[in-house]
């Protein structure tokens, strides 16, 4: 949140789930469902877009896809053995997969 607001960026956000929100942390999905359950989303409509172990057990755990960011992870190659539903190596990768998906959304 203080890296949010610094930014001049939190209002562009409906719903921010910190830990602060949640009783168990990732991996645990409770965050990740909290997100879910207040939007009343179809699971099968979701992705989450993460960079650690954590968040692909989460996602798992919560019963969502998952796109592992590669570029800067610390735990490269621990998340490369999850198997993650996606697998991006450069931001640019992420933004050309993210506008298809849109367009075939719409």
């Amino acid at each position: 949140m203080i890296t949010l607001r610094k930014l001049g960026v939190v209002h562009f956000f409906d719903l921010i789930v910190t830990g602060d929100d949640v009783e168990n942390h990732k991996p645990s999905a409770e965050g990740i469902l909290k997100f879910v359950n207040h939007f009343k989303l179809n699971k099968e409509r979701v992705l989450m877009i993460g960079d650690s172990a954590g968040d692909v057990k989460a996602s798992k755990e919560a019963g969502i896809k998952v796109a592992s960011v590669l570029w800067d992870s610390y735990a490269k190659e621990k998340v490369k053995t999850l198997q993650s539903d996606y697998y991006f190596h450069s931001v640019e990768e992420l933004g050309e997969f993210l506008y298809r998906l849109n367009q075939k959304l719409r």
